[in-house]
């Protein structure tokens, strides 16, 4: 209510009325914003830009009628005389030997060792059924024969007879979308070689099926506000591109198909996709990633060929394919999510990659892509991209400039801070000489197919897996898949009391909370306290990538009761224990990871490892699925609080490690080891969240990490990560606030690269004015004489200052 002080006069009388006016205006115009906004105006909009735009004509997905004649041309004339271009075209016609047609699959459900095995027994028939229609109506349209339509007909009319239903799409979803896409193919492929009577029989079972599947998705996702991640969305999500295509194949045939079109079009357009955001990842993983990505691609680039490309232009589409290019390495490796233990780049992956660089006209992914995997798919199984999307792939590859670029201009470390997953490289795309370690702390936790692994990680160098993701999936949620694969402990991260985080919950988060990168580092932070939040107040994990050559780690833990703590590491192979030095060492093939954990110290820790599975796999698997290794370091004593300092130090096994030496240095504040390898020498030290301070063997830091790389008595390197302050007998910076300085000292050149630059005064001791400064105005910089040091006002844009010592300036006169 207005207060009675406003009836007192008649200017506050009409300041009152102005006052309910404008608000009751304020009401009504932002009703009508979200009623503007309300999902069915959105598609009534989309449908009067479609409908003025899409032509009444055949075939419209993937081709269009203006390019049929140069596309009958390179698949029939140019590409059989090419290599195996010919043996391409064979086996994507089938011969038309008057093949059996296949009855309808039964609809089993999953869930069982069993019923799984008759599920997907299911779903393969309907895929198989469905392309073959798909085939002959591509024959059809590279021959122009009868006979091709005339077979293109018989499949599609036996598939329009399929009793399909609510129940058949409740039971097996995969067996009802698995014959549905193709078959929407090849009715919009062979529409003109089918008769007006065949048209009306397949486009009725077309519909109704169509309109079952709009039924079934719709209602779960909103045009106007996002869906939150549970457990229910991963089909449903991959399904909308089937009702997109369904909608643009019968947009002129059938009154709801324009709807299908725009709510599939706008749902991209607005609120795609539901694990991941504008950075381009995918929480579920690289599998999903790849197998749902060919679905959702499919209709986006019909869309493009048609003039449509502003779902391509949204940043998520434009960065999602280097979400694959940072964790997919060259070679069969190790990473996150489902079905992704140890996955190799298929085909199918490459040739995604190569049309997000064609769409995107990008020759960075356009390079990768071919790194990745230089063969084209030749199946036709739903998951993968087939021999068709292969043929319409080289067809305009052919026609395409661009030109392939590599990528050492590109960060070797990436974070997708939208699904908290951080990728560090030594040589990115390099598969002999990378060293790869991937880190996730994701907000999207352990729901659909993430799994209970905050703070976890992998870690994949010179071709090979060494650090994995453990476990296996023989169906889902098979008792190894549920009970192992998904859980805390088949991964490399910490238990508590043997304890891990909730599988299948969107409430197990974790969240990246630093992450920088520099010339000669990385540097990352993950906080897993709400996945933990049963057992630990504290759940800290943070990640050192030192001069690109190896890892150094600081668990924080802090439990609600006095526990233990496991620290966990999986290999392929069975592992070389040290107990007394706390080390341990992985080898496969030609590559090696040497693992050691400072803290807590030797004789504090029980070591335990198995190649057992708890639960094992299922009988009749084994195989397919051998046995793995995994270890536990455990703390001997129950305590609320735990640390572990540990090392990570991948190289080849033709690296001698008899020089090799590391040992912990003491420290009275955070962390610090020193190690010797490779003929180099080098102190890291790493600070306490809470503290912020590290003092060991006379060096102070008043940040969250620091490096000291000494090469010989002319050349150094030096970081500090979120530091404002370092203080030793040869070097002393102090800033106003945290700054992520790298520094080469080299001679009597001093070059700062600061990662993240911001306004600011900095202050670099020295003994003597310095010759010369670089890289600041001459007004942005001073000496003191008074205090031996140079002082900078650093601009958001300073990124590297190079300063020039006189001949009695020299920095490197230091011992460790």
């Amino acid at each position: 209510m207005l207060a009675l002080s406003m009836l007192i006069s008649a200017p506050r009388v009409l300041r009152a009325c102005q006052l309910l006016l404008a608000l009751g205006l304020t009401f009504l115009t932002s009703h009508a914003a979200l009623a503007a906004e309300s999902d069915g105006d959105i598609v009534k909009a989309r449908i009067a830009v479609f409908s003025a735009k899409l032509q009444d004509q055949h075939p419209r997905l993937l081709l269009k009628p203006e390019e049929l004649s140069a596309f009958k041309q390179f698949a029939t004339q140019v590409l059989p005389r090419e290599g195996d271009g010919g043996t391409m075209l064979k086996q994507l016609i089938p011969a038309i030997d008057g093949k059996a047609l296949p009855a309808q699959p039964l609809a089993v459900s999953n869930g069982t060792q069993e019923g799984s095995q008759a599920w997907r027994e299911g779903y393969n028939i309907a895929n198989d059924t469905g392309n073959m229609a798909w085939r002959y109506a591509l024959a059809w349209q590279l021959t122009g024969e009868q006979r091709y339509g005339r077979e293109a007909a018989r499949w599609l009319l036996h598939l329009a007879s399929w009793k399909i239903d609510a129940e058949v799409l409740r039971t097996n979803d995969e067996l009802f979308i698995q014959h549905l896409r193709p078959m929407i193919f090849a009715y919009d492929w062979a529409w003109n070689a089918l008769t007006p009577e065949e048209r009306t029989t397949v486009r009725a079972a077309l519909t109704a099926r169509l309109q079952l599947l709009a039924d079934r998705i719709q209602p779960k996702f909103s045009l106007s506000r996002p869906s939150a991640p549970d457990n229910s969305l991963s089909h449903p999500l991959r399904f909308i591109s089937t009702l997109g295509l369904g909608g643009l194949a019968l947009y002129h045939e059938s009154s709801a198909a324009p709807a299908w079109l725009a709510w599939s079009y706008e749902y991209y357009l607005r609120q795609f996709p539901v694990w991941g955001g504008d950075a381009g990842g995918w929480a579920e993983g690289l599998n999903y990633w790849s197998t749902g990505m060919t679905q959702h691609l499919r209709f986006l680039e019909a869309m493009q060929l048609l003039g449509f490309d502003d779902v391509l232009q949204r940043p998520f589409f434009r960065n999602t394919a280097w979400f694959a290019s940072y964790f997919q390495q060259p070679y069969a490796a190790s990473s996150f999510g489902d079905l992704t233990n140890v996955m190799a780049p298929s085909p199918s992956m490459a040739m995604l990659v190569e049309k997000f660089a064609l769409l995107l006209q990008d020759p960075y992914l356009y390079g990768y892509a071919h790194t990745l995997n230089p063969r084209y798919p030749s199946g036709f199984s739903y998951y993968e991209f087939n021999a068709i999307d292969t043929l319409l792939q080289v067809f305009r590859t052919r026609r395409t400039s661009l030109q392939e670029i590599g990528l050492k201009a590109l960060p070797a470390s990436r974070y997708f801070d939208d699904i908290g997953w951080v990728a560090m490289h030594s040589n990115f795309g390099d598969k002999a000489n990378d060293i790869m370690l991937g880190f996730k702390s994701s907000p999207y936790g352990s729901a659909s197919h993430s799994f209970a692994d905050q703070n976890s990680f992998v870690i994949n160098a010179f071709g090979e897996p060494l650090a994995i993701s453990s476990g296996y999936r023989e169906w889902y949620d098979s008792p190894h898949h549920k009970g192992w694969t998904r859980s805390t402990a088949a991964k490399n991260a910490i238990l508590i009391n043997g304890e891990g985080q909730p599988i299948k919950s969107a409430a197990a988060r974790g969240r990246i909370t630093r992450f920088v990168q520099g010339e000669h580092f990385t540097f990352t932070t993950g906080d897993a306290r709400e996945a933990y939040s049963q057992q630990a107040n504290q759940a800290l994990r943070h990640v050192f990538f030192v001069d690109k050559r190896y890892f150094v780690m600081l668990d924080e833990l802090s439990a609600k009761a006095p526990a233990q703590f496991q620290w966990l590491l999986h290999a392929r192979d069975k592992m070389n224990i040290d107990a007394s030095h706390n080390s341990i060492g992985i080898a496969r093939n030609a590559a090696r990871l040497d693992v050691q954990l400072f803290w807590p110290a030797p004789g504090q820790l029980a070591f335990k490892q198995t190649d057992a599975f708890t639960p094992p796999v299922a009988p009749g698997y084994e195989q397919r699925m051998p046995n793995e290794w995994h270890v536990s370091a455990s703390t001997l004593n129950a305590a609320r609080d735990q640390a572990f300092f540990s090392l990570l130090y991948p190289h080849r096994a033709d690296v001698s490690a008899e020089d090799a030496s590391a040992r912990s240095l003491p420290a009275s504040r955070g962390f610090a080891l020193a190690l010797t390898r490779d003929g180099k020498e080098d102190r890291v030290y790493i600070a306490r969240q809470d503290e912020q301070r590290i003092r060991a063997e006379g060096i102070e830091i008043d940040g969250a990490a620091g490096w000291i790389g000494k090469r010989d008595e002319q050349e150094a390197q030096l970081v500090v990560v979120a530091a404002r302050r370092l203080k030793s007998n040869w070097l002393s910076l102090d800033a106003d606030r945290p700054l992520d300085i790298d520094i080469s000292l080299k001679g009597k050149i001093i070059t700062l690269d600061i990662s993240q630059p911001q306004a600011t005064t900095l202050r670099v001791s020295q003994a003597t004015a310095p010759r010369s400064v670089t890289g600041v105005n001459p007004a942005d910089w001073r000496y003191d004489s008074d205090n031996n040091q140079i002082v900078f006002d650093l601009s958001p844009q300073t990124r590297r200052i190079t300063i020039t010592q006189r001949e009695s300036g020299s920095l490197l006169d230091f011992k460790f």
